[in-house]
């Protein structure tokens, strides 16, 4: 592992170097801004760290581009992110963590979060599903919910949902899974997670493990980087993740937006819902990710006014499938704390887009020799610790 410090100034290379003295890094090199094709020489199997001095943000953003597609490369940024439009700039410029302040304390934390990343270079991770609302009660957590159990039954491997949206979640109450540990407690722990732990706080059904909503706590909200250790842990133990995300734009969202394999946005056919979708559409142009988006339209009836040619049109996005409004189907699943009835309509629909979660993940194929820790453990059905 190679340490490479980038500034123009002697003083960021001597002190970053002091505060990681002691670190297992082979080699470290101090590079000035213009130096990133030093990096591109550098063979498949080597793997490289990079501290970038912000100080002089248009040449650091500069050399960060150049690293792009480059997966044995992690680059950390000091002295940047303090702003929502700054991160996206550096999300779209390839760099995953940042630290405003430079803290001994907080750069060694971020430089074992990256060495533990590198390590799973060339580890097959997760297809990661992120559900996200045009607008509150657009049907979004049902659809994730429902979707990802579905396809934890197409699946040998279990599959992994994550309710990201802290402060309304109700995946637990949709399944009653009720246990003594949610995805607050996860996070709570997410800087120390590992297989023992992990299998302390997932809820199982069936062949759906599950960190589902807790109580809010609106007093205590979590810092990004406490969502992006969980995922970074979670997407190297499952095949299949889906992330149920609130859609109000927080940092931690673009986080995992970026990741994505595909994101869906759910959205009802009546007017704000479309105007809120069109926004979030243009976020995603933002963030250079549209092509990885798909509008699930929601509670679809014969008497609506717009075509899909039209929503479409206000949206600017493909919608990809059509739910119809299944009030009486998703109350019945509730009452029962199952998967939604997949021969009923809806449950038909929903049915499809786990089929599209599971290509080549059919139970009737192999089972894959990769992120088999979820065979040490069985929990069962909201389990707590």
């Amino acid at each position: 592992m190679i340490l490479t410090t980038i500034s123009s100034n002697s003083a960021f290379h001597r002190d970053v170097r002091a505060a990681l003295d002691g670190l297992p890094f082979e080699a470290a090199w101090d590079l000035s801004y213009d130096q990133a094709a030093r990096l591109h020489g550098l063979k498949a199997d080597q793997k490289c760290l990079g501290i970038i001095d912000f100080s002089d943000q248009a040449s650091a953003l500069a050399f960060s581009r150049a690293l792009i597609a480059r997966p044995q490369i992690a680059t950390i940024g000091l002295g940047c992110g303090e702003s929502r439009e700054e991160l996206l700039v550096l999300m779209q410029a390839g760099v995953r963590d940042v630290l405003p302040q430079f803290t001994r304390r907080d750069l060694r934390f971020a430089v074992n979060r990256a060495l533990a990343a590198l390590g799973s270079v060339g580890e097959i991770l997760a297809d990661l599903y992120a559900f996200v609302p045009a607008k509150p009660g657009s049907g979004a957590t049902t659809v994730a919910t429902h979707a990802s159990a579905m396809a934890a039954t197409l699946t040998e491997d279990p599959a992994l949902l994550l309710d990201f949206d802290i402060r309304l979640g109700v995946t637990n109450f949709l399944l009653k899974a009720h246990g003594n540990h949610t995805i607050l407690d996860a996070l709570h722990r997410a800087k120390d997670l590992d297989r023992e732990v992990w299998s302390n706080l997932v809820s199982q059904i069936g062949n759906l493990h599950m960190l589902g909503s807790g109580a809010a706590d609106f007093a205590n909200p979590f810092e990004a980087d406490r969502f992006t250790a969980l995922l970074d842990f979670a997407v190297r133990q499952y095949a299949l993740v889906a992330v149920d995300l609130p859609g109000s734009m927080e940092d931690y969202e673009c986080s995992v937006l970026l990741r994505a394999t595909r994101i869906l946005l759910v959205c009802t056919p009546d007017i704000d819902a479309l105007h809120l979708a069109r926004r979030k559409a243009q976020w995603f142009r933002d963030m250079q990710i549209a092509d990885k988006v798909s509008v699930v339209l929601n509670c679809v009836e014969r008497r609506n006014t717009l075509s899909v040619e039209d929503i479409e049109r206000i949206i600017q996005l493909p919608v990809r499938y059509q739910l119809p409004a299944g009030a009486k189907d998703i109350s019945k699943a509730v009452q029962k704390g199952g998967i939604l009835d997949p021969t009923c309509n809806l449950g038909r629909q929903i049915a499809a887009i786990a089929a599209d979660m599971t290509p080549g993940k059919s139970v009737s194929q192999k089972p894959s020799s990769v992120r088999r820790f979820v065979e040490y453990f069985s929990v069962s059905s909201a389990r707590g610790a």
